[in-house]
């Protein structure tokens, strides 16, 4: 018996590492065709295409799985070039369904690629969109050689919008970091965009052939089509109209080696305007005829790929149909794992039926606590808030006061001062009656020469008068509302009592005793009802 159980556990070892080597093995094999697949995606995409599903077929369809997330990225460029977007978007979509989420630079690898194709579709809005997320990811995680790229991918988007300007900012920027990694290829690439537009034939020519030369030196037979369809394009700018046709015919045979049916159409697009523009309408006509072919083609095409589409997703619901059966062959098999997983789960279930009210009450009764202080907290900010409002109210009321104070003690001093001058004035009319009858004149012209020095005061005690009177209205109207029958006199003493002057003071600015100010407050505080324990300057400052 012990035996029995050694030996089965050798099979089972030996099962393990049978399934395993064919396994690694398809996996260094996939490895290869990918690695393929990018060398010779400019050089021939369809080739690109062919390696790229030779390792799809090797992979096994498990999500997330970064080898499939990689040969579906170079599938999908490699049906860019090609001109078919619908196959190119497909797979750069299943693309982003098996990429990990740490592969970031796959990951917005995959997003360029997909920005590039639906600005080729013309959605500009959706382009936008992916292609900055995709720059989003270079930044966060710093990488230079994805930010280019993503520059690069933007500046087409403007270009396809005819915001040329921006385009050449966005085409510079990912040049400049191009340079600066030492990233030629990807030099070439901004290079070759920035002629895409009209300029100086100068700088667009020395840019191109910088393009030229790199592209060449990769072999890079895709890129030199579009090499030399733009640099015929600047050669039509420039009116340079054979030079123009000599570079799209070098473009329309490196387009056809690399089987570019996209720049093919882009080359009899472009030789209809230089034909045009030389007047040989005929070869015109015959571009645009080949253009219009071209077209029909390529719409026939997409008809068939969807063709072929539906046959692989019927091909793909016979698979899960099958895989049902197998998987329902393996239901039996499993039942008794699933009633030990099922007791084992009720178990807990009844553990936690027991500890989570308790959980529950606890962590209510916290809420219940911190609502509480909170509650308090506010509250605490609102008196806070309310003594604040209080003290600042005080404050403008004492300065209110204060300001009303020094204004009828100035008063007040002016008063004195003209009391002093009237009595000067009568000391020297009783010297005029001690006078010779010839010598008044003279005195009276002295008396009135006197009096004229004093005129500007009573301009200064009028103003003064004027602003007491309107600062106090309100504090009259309001008084007058609880105590309406007050006499003049009353409100007149109130008013100075509620600027806290003194018996001294109000006397000397009324010209009466203090003793008559006294009597006065002792009818003011009876006709106010107070009690002679109340205060008066008190009460009258808080209404």
């Amino acid at each position: 018996m012990h035996i029995g159980k050694k030996n089965w556990s050798i099979l089972l070892i030996l099962s393990i590492v049978s399934h395993a080597l064919p396994m690694q093995a398809d996996n260094i094999k996939a490895d290869s065709l990918i690695q393929k697949a990018k060398l010779v995606k400019y050089t021939n995409p369809k080739q690109s295409a062919y390696f790229a599903q030779q390792a799809l077929e090797l992979l096994p369809v498990k999500s997330p799985d970064t080898r499939r997330a990689q040969a579906l990225l170079a599938y999908g460029v490699a049906c860019k070039f090609l001109g078919d977007f619908d196959i190119g978007i497909k797979a750069l979509y299943d693309a982003l369904h098996y990429c990990k989420p740490e592969d970031y630079r796959i990951l917005s690898d995959i997003q360029m690629q997909m920005a590039n194709i639906y600005c080729r579709l013309k959605d500009y809005n959706k382009a936008f969109e992916i292609n900055d997320k995709a720059a989003t990811l270079c930044k966060i995680y710093q990488d230079s050689v994805g930010l280019a790229g993503t520059y690069n991918t933007r500046g087409i988007i403007h270009y396809s919008l005819n915001e040329f300007k921006t385009a050449e900012q966005c085409f510079r920027n990912a040049l400049q970091i191009n340079r600066k990694i030492g990233n030629i290829k990807a030099a070439a690439a901004n290079l070759n965009n920035m002629c895409l537009y009209e300029g100086d034939i100068d700088e667009k020519l020395s840019l191109i052939n910088e393009a030229i030369i790199i592209n060449k030196n990769f072999n890079a037979t895709w890129a030199l089509a579009e090499n030399y369809n733009n640099m015929g394009k600047q050669y039509f700018f420039a009116h340079q109209y054979d030079k123009a046709l000599k570079a799209l015919k070098e473009a329309k045979i490196a387009a056809a080696t690399s089987n570019g049916k996209e720049l093919i159409c882009d080359n009899y697009e472009y030789s209809s305007w230089v034909y045009a523009a030389m007047k040989q309408y005929d070869k015109a006509y015959d571009c645009l005829l080949q253009l219009y072919t071209m077209s029909q083609e390529l719409q026939n095409d997409k008809k068939l790929r969807d063709v072929e589409q539906e046959i692989s997703r019927k091909k793909l619901m016979d698979q899960q149909r099958e895989n049902e059966l197998v998987e329902q062959s393996y239901e039996i098999e499993l039942l008794r794992r699933n009633i030990f997983l099922l007791s084992a789960t009720l178990l807990f279930c009844i553990a936690i039926a027991i500890f989570l009210p308790r959980w529950y009450r606890r962590r209510k009764n916290m809420q219940l606590i911190e609502t509480r202080y909170r509650l308090e907290q506010s509250e605490r900010e609102l008196a806070e808030l309310k003594v604040a409002q209080q003290e600042l109210a005080i404050h403008s009321i004492q300065n209110e006061l204060e300001v009303s104070r020094q204004e009828v003690t100035s008063f007040a001093m002016f008063l004195r001062s003209r009391n002093e001058l009237l009595e000067r004035i009568r000391e020297q009319i009783k010297e005029g009656y001690r006078m010779e009858p010839g010598a008044i004149s003279t005195h009276l012209k002295k008396v009135n020469a006197f009096i004229s020095q004093y005129q500007n005061g009573s301009e200064e005690t009028n103003a003064l008068l004027l602003s007491i009177e309107q600062k106090n209205a309100d504090f009259l109207k309001r008084l007058l509302t609880l105590h309406p029958a007050l006499t003049q006199g009353e409100k007149y003493l109130a008013t100075l009592l509620r600027v806290n002057l003194s018996t001294k003071e109000i006397s000397l600015l009324t010209g009466s005793v203090p003793k008559t100010i006294n009597m006065n407050r002792y009818r003011l505080r009876k006709a106010l009802g107070l009690q002679s324990e109340d205060d008066l300057t008190g009460y009258l400052q808080k209404i």
